[in-house]
């Protein structure tokens, strides 16, 4: 009986431990769900930092034009439909800034950078790439 009692309180731990909140490799794939699920790259804005936000501003100036707008998200929506699910290869976690080495949609090795604002990790994006 103690046994019993015992293994489902490992269980229960283990469960807690594994929903204990985001990681930062969470928002690259959340945004590049949403981003496919809509067609829309606009959505990206709620996903990086405030000093990423004019990158996502132009974005969503081109999204404004409404043939254009319809055009990106037919695009986007095929490559999504022919792409591969993100796989996180290691995240890296200092203070509030976050480094995820993750394998893209199309099977090539990238590198973020995130940073945590108001509790949540945002994409940093370096606009010298």
């Amino acid at each position: 009986m103690n046994t019993i009692r015992i293994s489902l309180l490992a269980a229960a731990v283990l469960a807690l431990s594994a929903c204990g909140g985001k990681q930062p490799g969470d928002t690259i794939i959340d945004m590049q769900a949403e981003v496919c699920a809509t067609g829309d790259p606009s959505v990206m804005q709620k996903y990086v930092s405030k000093k990423s936000q004019p990158a996502v501003g132009m974005i969503a100036a081109v999204m404004s034009e409404p043939a254009k707008a319809e055009q990106m998200k037919a695009q986007i929506k095929e490559e999504c439909s022919k792409a591969g699910e993100i796989e996180i290869l290691e995240t890296k976690i200092e203070g509030d800034k976050a480094t995820v080495r993750y394998r893209n949609p199309e099977g090539k090795e990238e590198t973020d950078t995130l940073v945590k604002e108001d509790g949540e990790w945002k994409l940093d994006f370096n606009m010298d790439k």
